[in-house]
């Protein structure tokens, strides 16, 4: 693998702002900036990163998961601007279940899935398990400190996907855990409180390989245009708590959350669908400093980002334009909504919604207004 090169033609291409780094930081902490800072996105989560390399190849080679990383970086690099770069070991979603000894399957042209589910029986078994000795962890390790060594320092390395405890709970258990609310609370309990262990053990053991402060973090959310956070050193994906009820969600999902932030000092949230009450409870929770929702089109801009700047917290993600909107009119509205593009957002911007301008262009107008408000 031609690392050297690769890394020569992207240092050429890179555009970055030198300060960028802590205007996110003070961003995502609901700081005031003097200007938000725009990032810029592409669709990854629909597709395998990298060109010349399937996902089968990339699981099971981390000198072809590097490169293919370092593939999707020289693509945007020229884009970069306030973001710092990163990357994680890619194994989707069945990284944390997988320690528990689930099956699973490897495709070449989507990310791995489980194929299997533990029993209650098997559940009432568990005891956290010696970590370094997990296949999964081994190879998240060995990957990680691969990476480390083969990248320079402004290229930063963060967690494989770690998920939060509930959605943990679900992968393992399966649909079924969604009955068992009902019919046996204790048993979930019991299932939580070992994923929640799981995830606050695996987060401080990968935290340590990669020498990063137990609560400050970089974090790319799938993308190599990532973020820095300085307050919190965690992030916790909860999509499955969308599918239960509010009484459920303060019996089941927020009491673990909070446990699974404590040692980080908080950190930032993903969930994908719609829960209006959810989004409350997240903004409620003092270790929550920043919201990601996965389908933003589903709530009203407005709505939220009042909610945001009350409860001084940031909103880091896509926010899609209206029908017809025009790219200055896209603008002004972030910036009205964020005290004149001052706190409260982190903006990924879709660059395929206003393909007619460039990333230099886009950024100079976000710049450029923002200096008039």
């Amino acid at each position: 693998m031609y690392f050297d090169e690769i890394l020569e033609r992207i240092e050429e291409k890179w555009k970055r702002i030198p300060d960028g780094e802590e205007r996110i930081a003070k961003a995502i902490s609901g700081e005031y900036v003097d200007y938000l800072p725009l990032i810029f996105w592409r669709p990854q989560n629909v597709r395998v990163i990298g060109k010349s390399f399937n996902m089968k190849e990339q699981f099971y080679s981390k000198e072809k998961m590097l490169y293919a990383h370092l593939e999707e970086i020289e693509d945007c690099a020229s884009c970069a601007f306030d973001a710092p770069l990163c990357i994680r070991p890619n194994f989707g979603t069945i990284f944390m279940p997988t320690i528990f000894n689930l099956k699973y399957q490897v495709f070449e042209d989507k990310f791995p899935w489980l194929t299997s589910h533990l029993t209650k029986e098997d559940i009432m078994k568990l005891k956290m398990p010696d970590l370094e000795n997990i296949e999964i962890i081994k190879r998240a390790i060995e990957y990680m400190v691969y990476f480390k060594n083969k990248l320079p320092n402004w290229i930063h390395v963060y967690l494989p996907d770690t998920q939060g405890p509930f959605d943990i709970a679900h992968l393992v258990y399966g649909d079924n855990i969604f009955l068992e609310i009902y019919d046996d609370p204790d048993f979930v309990h019991y299932l939580l409180d070992l994923c929640t262990e799981l995830y606050i053990q695996v987060s401080k053991l990968l935290k340590n390989v990669i020498n990063e402060p137990i609560d400050q973090c970089y974090h790319g959310h799938a993308l190599v245009r990532g973020i820095y956070v300085k307050k919190g050193g965690v992030r916790i994906s909860e999509d499955s708590a969308t599918l239960i009820s509010p009484k459920h969600i303060e019996e089941f999902v927020i009491p673990y959350m909070k446990r699974a932030f404590e040692p980080f000092n908080g950190g930032f949230v993903h969930f994908c669908g719609k829960h209006n009450y959810f989004l409350s409870s997240l903004l409620d929770l003092e270790k929550v400093y920043a919201i990601n929702l996965g389908n933003p089109e589903m709530y009203d801009f407005n709505e939220v980002m009042k909610k945001i700047l009350e409860h001084k917290k940031c909103y880091f993600g896509l926010w899609p334009k209206y029908n017809g909107e025009k790219l200055i009119d896209y603008i002004r509205r972030m910036i009205n909504a964020t005290e004149g593009g001052k706190r409260g957002l982190v903006l990924l911007f879709d660059e395929s919604m206003y393909p007619e301008y460039t990333c230099e262009q886009i950024y100079g107008i976000w710049r450029d207004e923002i200096a008039k408000s």
